[in-house]
């Protein structure tokens, strides 16, 4: 998984769990611990998990049923791997999550 993935499936647990807060931090330390992991997987434990329970998942919670780590994708796997479109976010999208990361960061924008 690779970072901005991490974000988003951060931003994902916010949507569902109110209390849940996503700063740079979390990003980072969880990034690290998912890094061996792939995205997909991850999101679908996600969905899952948020189906069963009204509090907010823990890192264990999402890894536990499919870890990618130490292990080696069968050939069917690979190419399904190399050959998938990245779902690309709308502008709408795209906007909202840089105003988040700004906001952040603290980051002020120009004022003209």
């Amino acid at each position: 998984m690779i970072k901005r993935e991490t974000f988003e499936l951060l931003k994902q647990i916010s949507v569902l769990y109110d209390q849940f807060v996503v700063n740079q931090e979390k990003v980072n330390i969880w990034h690290e611990v998912l890094k061996g992991y792939f995205f997909e997987d991850v999101q679908k434990n996600l969905l899952s998990f948020a189906a069963e329970s009204s509090f907010p998942p823990k890192l264990a919670d999402l890894v536990k049923k499919s870890p990618a780590i130490n292990t080696t994708p069968s050939q069917e796997e690979t190419i399904k791997f190399i050959i998938r479109k990245p779902q690309l976010a709308s502008e709408e999208v795209v906007q909202r999550n840089l105003a988040e990361m700004r906001k952040i960061l603290g980051i002020v924008r120009g004022r003209g």
